[in-house]
């Protein structure tokens, strides 16, 4: 009987410590194979021979066999694993449960059948990682590890017991930073580097934990290169990175792991983490055409949406608050000069909330039929069943409408909705507040025969459609004793629904096909206006005018 290398030096160790013939104790080994009846295997009957004798067989002599990366279980001790370094975090520093200063160094390796984060606590490994040793590329060795989780993720242990071969040098990964929201997708529990341009950041904000003690929590909404957003949280120390960050501003987040949340995914802040400000868009100079309504968000900040000229190319630009008060009053066209600017996910620039609009000219002159103009530029003209995220225009015909016009409550410091217990309100975010924002709105089926959308109606909107204010729903819900503020709108539902009507708003694909739009303008077919349209649309399209 044939045996390998690693055997021999068992046996071996195990002749010299007994002192007892090689031959000797390979005769026994086979005695055992045969009295088991080829049920125990060579290395089991050197095993049992070594207890026989008295013999402990060092962990260094005792062949351990490799685990792949995607067989490691939680609670795993003694593991030997076999990968490439594909990426080493560096070294970080941390307070010990004896309340001193210390260092590990976390890194993640992988194979051909998945990947893993590794965490060196040894000093002595730690100290090899710092001179060089260990580099991004390398094949290594990692024996005696313990198996963890974190987070739902497997993770590494390499404590002083631990040790780390170097099998091979290889070339380091070149560093993939991605620009596109699309790749995030499929790599959840990975850490990654994305470059993106904030879009809109969030107030910090505290939360308590289980175990009673507080955290805070930052959060933005990031845009790629392909036009999609992110969510962005940052966690604990790394929160006041929203408070630094300006709408505008192009970044590389670096180390950000990926968490998906239903059918969206999410980037997290880890002790890794850290963000490089790379720059934001420049100051332009632009003629102002047309001007949207003024419009106000839930919690009171007006903004106004503005189609401009710039460099011979139009784009709708949004700006706020106090730009809203200065071009008040101030009838197009005029050119303005402004920044710095970012170009939003739904594909209209806007004003950093930093930023600065100056006046430059007055223009003594008219532009006719702009209106038409900005809205088929701000809102695109498509069929419901081929809709896209982003501002549309739809035509079809009301085939549904809400029972009721509801009024819900809202915190007059972030937004959310706000319940009523007791005589008072309470924030889910910011506890208990004085009062609440009202919010009226009911909703519309809309089909155009290639889909369906959900319209929801808000506000000024419903107003305009209900002939009553929100104070009066309020008023009429009390008199009917509807707890919750609601009140029936079927005299509404008996004269819309059945209409044939274009409504424009800001447009949400949803799960089963189903398209939600929130409105900005409702108004009846022009079926004058519509059949000029779709002459146009056969002459552009077989006849080349």
């Amino acid at each position: 009987m044939s045996y390998d290398d690693e055997f021999m030096k068992r046996a071996k160790y195990i002749s010299d410590i007994a002192h007892v013939e090689l031959d000797e104790i390979l005769r026994k080994v086979e005695e055992y194979i045969e009295e088991m009846g080829g049920l125990i295997k060579p290395d089991g009957a050197l095993s049992l021979i070594a207890m026989e004798l008295g013999v402990e067989i060092p962990s260094e002599t005792v062949k351990k066999p490799l685990l792949r990366l995607d067989r490691l279980v939680p609670g795993m001790r003694k593991a030997s694993v076999r990968g490439k370094i594909s990426k080493i975090y560096g070294v970080i520093e941390y307070v010990n449960r004896s309340g001193e200063r210390s260092e590990r160094v976390e890194l993640r390796i992988s194979d051909d059948y998945g990947q893993a984060d590794v965490i060196i606590w040894s000093q002595s490994l730690v100290d090899e990682v710092k001179r060089g040793e260990l580099r991004e590329g390398d094949e290594v060795l990692l024996s005696d590890v313990r198996v963890a989780s974190r987070g739902g993720r497997i993770v590494i242990h390499l404590s002083s017991d631990s040790k780390i071969e170097v099998l091979s040098r290889g070339v380091a990964p070149a560093s993939e930073v991605i620009s596109s929201t699309e790749e995030i997708y499929g790599r959840e529990g990975e850490e990654i580097d994305f470059r993106g341009t904030v879009v809109r950041t969030f107030p910090v904000s505290e939360f308590v934990r289980e175990d009673g003690s507080k955290g805070r929590r930052g959060s933005a909404i990031v845009q790629g290169e392909d036009g999609g957003t992110v969510r962005v949280l940052f966690w604990g120390d790394k929160a006041s990175y929203s408070e630094n960050l300006k709408p505008g501003t192009l970044i590389k987040l670096r180390n950000f792991r990926v968490i998906t949340r239903e059918d969206s995914v999410e980037l997290h802040s880890t002790l890794r983490s850290s963000v490089d400000i790379e720059g934001g868009i420049e100051t332009i100079e632009a003629t102002v055409l047309y001007k949207f309504p003024e419009e106000a968000s839930l919690l009171g900040k007006t903004f106004l949406d503005i189609l401009i000229e710039m460099d011979g190319e139009l784009a709708i630009l949004r700006i706020w608050d106090k730009w809203v008060d200065l071009l008040r009053g101030i009838e197009p066209p005029f050119i303005v000069r402004v920044g710095p600017i970012f170009r939003r996910y739904d594909d209209i620039l806007s004003l950093s909330r930093s930023g600065n609009l100056e006046i430059v000219e007055i223009v003594d002159r008219k532009v006719k039929g702009i209106e038409k103009l900005a809205k088929s530029l701000k809102y695109k003209r498509v069929p419901i069943g081929e809709s896209s995220d982003g501002f549309r225009e739809f035509r079809g015909t009301i085939i549904g409408i809400s029972e009721e016009a509801r009024v819900s409550w809202h915190c007059p410091l972030c937004g959310a909705r706000a319940s009523y217990e007791y005589g008072s309100y309470s924030c889910p975010n910011c506890g208990p507040v004085e009062r609440a924002i009202p919010l009226l709105y009911f909703s519309l089926t809309l089909d155009d025969g290639t889909g369906v959308a959900r319209v929801m109606v808000f506000r000024r909107n419903a107003e305009m459609l209900l002939r009553m204010s929100t104070e009066d729903v309020i008023k009429r819900a009390d008199e009917l004793g509807q707890p919750f503020h609601s009140i029936p709108i079927d005299e509404l539902s008996a004269e819309i629904l059945g209409s044939e009507v274009i409504v424009r708003g800001k447009a949400t694909y949803m799960e089963g096909g189903l398209v939600r739009m929130v409105l900005d303008e409702i108004e009846p077919v022009d079926y004058s206006s519509e059949i000029h349209s779709l002459i146009r649309e056969i002459e552009e399209l077989w006849l080349g005018v």
